[in-house]
């Protein structure tokens, strides 16, 4: 297989212009050309049509339009949408649109083929990791929904926590988050960019060090080091003591509050003593906690507590003075769990190969 290509989102503005240059081109001409791909819905080179058409044929030839190709695309109900998308060399991801109301909409991006960390739970850590995304591939999965949304309807906020574990990689994360937030990129605020984490401590260290505007989640699920060894296998290498210091230096260095992600599994971690328990653990920390229905993956271990279990759960936690919203889970009619879309997809493929039905 050749080389990766370069795609125009991989590129800064700088970058760009100094491409346009080489080809003989003024580099002014660097912003309309990313205007077109982060604000005006482009879907290739020759659709900008305020470009000479001389620089529209040369743009191709030393540049690829998008790094991602729909493979499906399952809408639910509740008016989720969930993409598997094709990369360049054959790797697949997800992505999910979710409506957030009043024309708002988020998107959930992965940031890895895959994932090392090996949650049981997660239907994206049972295929393992694979590799990690570059830029391109990031930013264009939030382009490939911003191109469906109708006259009115924007994408209000960027969550990292599809697939793979964004903190290791760090580098492409933080370089496409920038090219999202700026002004000759997609031009989100940088505060309705959010970085998740399963407690990846190097990666929340750097990110307290620069200061960014950016928020920052951390999958927590178990307020104690026994379970979330169970849950979060990195819990072995960044214990939870480790974890919470990391993060109130992060939230004193940076002045954001942080939030914290809870899955609520039924008879695993959703009694009210393992309430009290989290309660205890983020007792004085400047944070939010975010209560979710678990989706179910196909494994009996992991189903949802109820919506009683879940409604005495956040009671507790409030009671106890933390700060906690119970999340409606979306999206269940079309596995919109993280991995679940990819794993269906290579069953399906699998049994065409063999002939099930």
């Amino acid at each position: 297989m050749s080389g990766r290509p370069t795609f125009l989102t991989d590129l800064r503005l700088e970058q760009v212009e100094q491409l346009l240059q080489t080809l003989g081109e003024p580099g002014w001409r660097a912003k309309p050309l990313l205007a077109w791909a982060y604000q005006k819905k482009a879907d290739s080179f020759e659709c900008m049509t305020d470009l000479p058409k001389a620089s529209r044929e040369k743009l191709p030839e030393n540049l690829t339009f998008s790094s991602v190709k729909e493979l499906e695309l399952l809408v639910s109900h509740d008016g989720t949408r969930k993409a598997l998308l094709e990369l360049w060399d054959g790797c697949t991801i997800e992505t999910v649109l979710v409506p957030a109301g009043r024309g708002q909409f988020s998107v959930c991006v992965s940031s890895q083929v895959g994932c090392a960390v090996g949650c049981p739970f997660c239907a994206s850590g049972r295929t393992g990791f694979e590799r990690n995304l570059g830029v391109a591939e990031i930013c264009d999965q939030v382009l490939y929904f911003a191109k469906q949304l109708c006259q009115g309807e924007t994408i209000g906020n960027i969550v990292f926590m599809g697939m793979g574990e964004p903190l290791t990689n760090y580098l492409d994360v933080i370089q496409a988050a920038g090219h999202l937030n700026a002004p000759w990129g997609f031009g989100l605020g940088a505060r309705n960019i959010t970085i998740s984490t399963a407690g990846y401590i190097p990666g929340i260290e750097k990110l307290g060090r620069e200061k960014l505007q950016l928020g920052l989640a951390v999958s927590l699920h178990a307020a104690d080091n026994a379970l979330r060894n169970r849950l979060v296998p990195l819990n072995r290498k960044y214990p939870l003591d480790k974890l919470i210091a990391a993060t109130d230096a992060y939230v004193r260095a940076s002045g954001r509050r942080v939030t914290f992600e809870y899955a609520l599994f039924a008879g695993v971690n959703d009694s009210p003593e393992q309430a009290r328990q989290l309660a205890l653990l983020l007792r004085g920390l400047n944070c939010h906690v975010n209560l979710i229905g678990a989706n179910f993956t196909g494994e009996d271990s992991w189903q949802a507590s109820s919506p009683d279990v879940a409604a005495a759960f956040e009671a507790e936690l409030k009671r106890l003075r933390i700060t906690v919203t119970l999340r409606k889970s979306l999206g269940r009619d079309i596995k919109a769990a993280c991995g679940q879309l990819k794993s269906s997809h290579q069953q399906r493929g699998i049994d065409a190969l063999t002939g099930v039905s």
